[in-house]
Order: structure tokens, then C-alpha cells, then sequence
């Protein structure tokens, strides 16, 4: 096994090492036509080829288990793929005040990765309560923050890689946008259109969140040298067939993709033997459960934490909407 092992490592090296130049423009000129819209940020971040640059996102603390993870330098993103936080818990689930998924984050907590505090508030209470319910509506329009969060970190970030033509991009998307909604013959028509293209990229945020809402939750510094242990338990990975991939883009190898946060998409399905295997050996879970299922061990986590929630008093009183705007993910 430790052969199979060093094997894989030695693949993903030589996959990122050795073909990453033969791209001759990288993903830079797509990203920057596409203002790095926030519809794909997976999609966009885990490229299936192989000179798909590291998504910033995967800012994993380094591990002896792989060799593939990226340097503690890397920047933190929004994105809902990156590893559990070295500091004080996995920022996938640090979704305050809208959605929690243990009374263990009710209390405040200090956020390293959003650096802030995430208060337990009487609205937040509130929200919790229902979680359960409002879950899918809340997916269908989650697009709506992404949106948000562009520009807040354009306008508030002085050090982004290409900002001006971020800028250009995102300027220009909702100049087109609107355009192309005005192209439609009448009101019906045009809201319809965007409800459904909303709803649409939704089921990418339903999928972020069925990875990681009913796994372990992971509160407070390491214990040791349990990295691998942290990947393994608290994220979730949905069987599908290979001819379903498409539909899932990767996402469905949660688990891979937490271990080898570097390996590109295409490669996830070939390395899940070999992880399912080392996790055996080592009576470590290998959490996997189809489409449904996991949408059922989420909505339950879910309404069991809304339970808790009603019955727990609120703290301060924090501005909502703001604390709402910056939740990622």
C-alpha cells in the first residue's frame, strides 16, 4: 500500500510539474474574459487539464500525507472546496447567521479564515430556527452573495493579482447581462430567465454544501498530526456513475479533492482506490452516499440544529445583512 501511495504522489508531481507549461496561455486569458464569474468557481478552479493553476481556495495547512498541497501561503478564497483551517475550525461551515450544523457553532466563535467574530444573534436565531426550510430557496439565489462578494473584495483589496482587469471584467459582465435580459420580449419572460438561471447554479451551492453539512464538525486548533484524519471525516463524497461526472465536476470526490487539493478534476476518479484502500487500512471513514441521500443527511442535520437553536438565548445583537453579505461559499 505505501508503494500504491508513493506511486500516486509521484503521479501528481509529475502531472503538475512536467505538462504545466505546455499550456501557452494558462487559464489567465479565460478567467479574465469571464471576470472569473462566480458561476463556476469550481469548475473554474479546478480545471480539467492538468496546467489548471492551484485554486487559492485549497489553502490547506501542508501535510506529510501529500505532497500535493499547496503552500501555507496561499491566499484564502471564498470557495467552498478548501480544506479545514489550521486555526479554529472548517470555514465550510462557518455559514453564520444563516446556516449551522451543530450547537457547537452557536457560541461566538473568531473566524481566522473570515476574521471576524460569528455572533449568535436574535435574527441569526431566527434564521437558524428554519434552516431546514429555507436551505433550497436560499441555494436557488445563493449566486446573489457570490455576486456581492466580487465586488466587495475588488473595491476593499488593494493586492489582487490583476485587478484592473478583474474590474474590466466584472464591469463588463453586468453591463451584458442586463443587456442580454432586455433582449427578451417581455417582463414574464425576462424574470423567469433569471429565476431559472439562478436556480440553475444552485444545485452547484446544494452540492458544496452536501460535502460537508453532515459530516464530523471540526472546532478549535489541530490535536496533533491528524490532517489526513480532519480530510477524511469531515467531508462527503457522492457516488455517481462516470457518465454522470459531468453534472458533478469533481465535487463528487470531496474527500480526493481535500487530500490532493492540487490534482486536477480529470485524475479524481482514478486516485478514489487507491484513498478508499489507505483509509481501510488504517480504519479511517471513507464517507460516501448517493445524490439523495446525502440531501437527506443534510436536511436533517440541518433541522436538528434548528431544534437546538430555538432553544438556546440569543447573544448580541449584530448587524445582520453585513455579516450576511460576507458569509462565502
Amino acid at each position: 500500500m505505501a508503494n500504491a501511495l508513493y506511486r500516486l504522489i509521484c503521479l501528481c508531481d509529475t502531472v503538475r510539474i512536467n505538462l504545466l507549461p505546455l499550456h501557452p496561455g494558462g487559464d489567465l486569458p479565460l478567467l479574465s474574459l469571464a471576470g472569473r464569474d462566480a458561476t463556476d468557481p469550481f469548475l473554474a478552479s479546478s480545471s480539467p487539464s492538468p496546467s489548471s493553476s492551484p485554486s487559492p481556495s485549497s489553502s490547506s495547512p501542508p501535510s506529510p500525507s501529500s505532497s500535493s498541497s499547496p503552500s501555507p501561503s496561499s491566499s484564502p478564497s471564498p470557495s467552498s472546496s478548501s480544506s479545514p483551517a489550521p486555526d479554529n475550525g472548517d470555514p465550510d461551515l462557518q455559514h453564520m447567521p444563516l446556516f449551522a450544523v451543530s450547537s457547537r457553532l452557536f457560541s461566538s466563535i473568531h473566524s481566522f479564515f473570515y476574521h471576524r467574530t460569528l455572533q449568535f444573534h436574535p435574527l441569526a436565531k431566527l434564521l437558524l430556527s428554519y434552516q431546514h426550510i429555507t436551505f433550497y430557496p436560499v441555494m436557488g439565489f445563493a449566486r446573489i452573495n457570490l455576486f456581492a462578494q466580487s465586488i466587495i473584495l475588488l473595491l476593499t483589496n488593494n493586492n489582487i493579482p490583476h485587478r484592473r482587469i478583474e474590474i474590466l471584467g466584472v464591469l463588463f459582465f453586468w453591463l451584458w447581462y442586463p443587456l442580454l435580459v432586455s433582449c427578451l420580449p417581455n417582463w414574464p419572460d425576462r424574470i423567469a430567465f433569471v429565476v431559472a438561471s439562478f436556480n440553475v447554479t444552485g444545485i452547484q451551492h446544494v452540492q458544496f454544501c452536501l460535502n460537508h453539512f453532515s459530516s464530523q464538525v471540526y472546532l478549535g486548533p489541530p490535536a496533533g498530526n491528524d490532517w489526513f484524519e480532519k480530510q477524511t471525516m469531515g467531508t462527503l463524497n457522492i457516488s455517481c456513475s462516470p457518465s454522470m461526472d459531468w453534472f458533478h465536476g469533481g465535487l463528487q470526490f470531496q474527500v480526493e479533492h481535500h487530500l490532493f487539493p492540487r490534482l486536477p478534476r480529470c485524475h479524481l476518479r482514478k486516485v478514489s482506490p487507491f484513498v478508499k484502500e489507505l483509509c481501510k487500512k488504517h480504519n479511517l471513514p471513507y464517507n460516501i452516499a448517493t445524490f439523495w441521500e446525502a440531501n437527506v443527511r443534510t436536511v436533517n442535520v440541518l433541522r436538528a440544529a434548528a431544534l437546538e437553536a430555538r432553544k438556546v438565548g440569543p447573544g448580541s445583537r449584530r448587524n445582520l445583512v453585513w455579516e450576511a453579505v460576507n458569509t462565502h461559499g
